[in-house]
This record gives structure tokens, C-alpha cells and sequence, in this order.
């Protein structure tokens, strides 16, 4: 991808973060772009990170969005529960789930990091990483979903690794 590319999609990024067509916001976005794309740039000249994505994997990145309302529901009913006089804050909870991070191969990389990615998108989970050693994904809920786990752990399903093509 070139520099050009990198800078216009970090620009419209930024655009719709802050919602405003103001000067000095409009520079600072420029800025910011300029700067993204110029790191982008090196990271791939000095060939630091090679990750590969499958186009396969991305039609799976609805099922991550579609978490959102449930966990926005389940976070606000926690949190009017813990707002109560003498209640206590609930519990969140740290798992680990089987994920087989593969090998140092792009693909492997860009299957954990869309793994990571997407396990994050919804407001009640964070992924903390991946430990290929111990072959798990590590997450952390604030509110634990006991019903299905590992579909709001991994929402990809990217947990087996696909033989190499």
C-alpha cells in the first residue's frame, strides 16, 4: 500500500473521529496522517513486521459488532447493580482459551493479531495476548459471559490453525 493510500485512510480516520471541519483540527489530522504513514512506511521498507491476511477471515468480522449491544446491555446492568447502596462491583474474570498461534509465518501473525483485534471490539472483553508457547489466548471480562464464552472470547473462530497453502 502506498504512502498516499495509508495517509488518506489515516485522514478519513480521523475525520470521523472528531467530527468537525474546524482548521486547526483539519491540520492536526493532516499531521497525524502524515506521521502514521510515514511509520507505516518504514515498519514495511525495514520488513519488521510481516503479517498476512486471508480474505476468508474477513466476512467473519460481523459476528464481533454483533457482540456490542448484548455487552453494552449486560456492562449497564452490572453497573446500575453496582451503583446500589452496599453493592459490590462485580467481578470480572481472566480466561484462557486453547488458540494455536501457528508459526512466525505472516499468515500465522496476522491470524493472532485479527484474533486479538476482533476479541476487543466489544465493550465487555480485552484481549491481553497470545502465549504460542502455552498455545492460548488470553482474555479478560469485565462482566463474565457464562453462556458463551468462547464466542465472545474468539468471535472469529480463528482458534485452529489452517494448514498452510
Amino acid at each position: 500500500m502506498s504512502w498516499t493510500a495509508v495517509a488518506v485512510a489515516l485522514f478519513a480516520f480521523w475525520l470521523l473521529l472528531i467530527d468537525t471541519r474546524e482548521a486547526p483540527q483539519l491540520f492536526l489530522g493532516v499531521a497525524a496522517a502524515a506521521l502514521g504513514a510515514t511509520g507505516s512506511e518504514l515498519v514495511r521498507h525495514q520488513r519488521i513486521a510481516r503479517v498476512g491476511l486471508r480474505w476468508r477471515w474477513l466476512p467473519r468480522l460481523w459476528r464481533p459488532l454483533a457482540n456490542v449491544p448484548g455487552d453494552l446491555v449486560r456492562l449497564s446492568v452490572a453497573a446500575l447493580r453496582a451503583a446500589r447502596p452496599g453493592a459490590r462491583p462485580p467481578a470480572g474474570r481472566l480466561r484462557a482459551l486453547e488458540f494455536d498461534a501457528g508459526g512466525g509465518n505472516p499468515a500465522d501473525l496476522g491470524r493472532a493479531a485479527l484474533a486479538e483485534l476482533a476479541g476487543s471490539l466489544s465493550p465487555n472483553t480485552y484481549v491481553i495476548g497470545v502465549d504460542a508457547k502455552r498455545r492460548l489466548l488470553l482474555v479478560h471480562q469485565l462482566v463474565p459471559d457464562e453462556e458463551r464464552p468462547r464466542r465472545t472470547i474468539d468471535p472469529l473462530e480463528m482458534r485452529r490453525r489452517e494448514p498452510p497453502r
